[in-house]
């Protein structure tokens, strides 16, 4: 494990247990172990770390996606997509469990509804111009990552066949009414 990793897996193991405000860089850094300057070498302090990782799990959420589907977003481009995101959080569990449960980051969050608005803008272009579509837009994205926090918080609860459906009856449903 390079050094950059070891630093990302600490903080993450810190930020599941502690609050955000109170990890510092001597205690990350004694986590790692790197003496101080190694991590600024790296990083300016927490939150850059807390940064990099929320880009990391963005961009391989998108990656999921993109891997998945050609430019016609069909359905089943967008369910291989949704099988590849399932993968990816699973893989990834504590982290997106970390930052939507345990100590929900809004930054991240944020994140990942723009993410979200992108794929729903490219599946459905000739909504863009309609009346509302931010706010329709939004609503999908919240509607998603609210479903994936409940399958985080309540795993034996959700059946993930039935999560899959249930994402795709929310942005058909909320398409049928505009």
């Amino acid at each position: 494990m390079d050094t950059k990793t070891a630093i990302k897996t600490a903080f993450m193991k810190l930020y599941a247990n502690k609050e955000f405000s109170r990890i510092s860089v001597s205690e990350l850094c004694a986590a790692t172990p790197v003496a101080r300057t190694t991590f600024y070498s790296y990083y300016d302090n927490t939150d850059s770390v807390r940064v990099e990782i929320e880009d990391e799990l963005i961009q391989g959420l998108m990656n999921a996606v993109i891997s998945n589907i050609d430019s016609s977003l069909s359905c089943a481009d967008m369910d291989k997509a949704l099988d590849a995101i399932e993968s990816y959080i699973k893989e990834h569990w504590s982290s997106f469990r970390s930052f939507l449960i345990t100590q929900p980051d809004l930054r991240f969050i944020g994140k990942w509804k723009n993410s979200i608005k992108l794929n729903f803008k490219r599946r459905y272009p000739e909504k863009v111009t309609i009346r509302n579509y931010e706010l329709i837009a939004e609503m999908v994205a919240s509607a998603v990552i609210g479903a994936y926090t409940f399958w985080l918080s309540s795993p034996d609860k959700v059946n993930t066949k039935d999560l899959k459906a249930i994402i795709f009856e929310v942005m058909d449903s909320i398409i049928e009414i505009i």
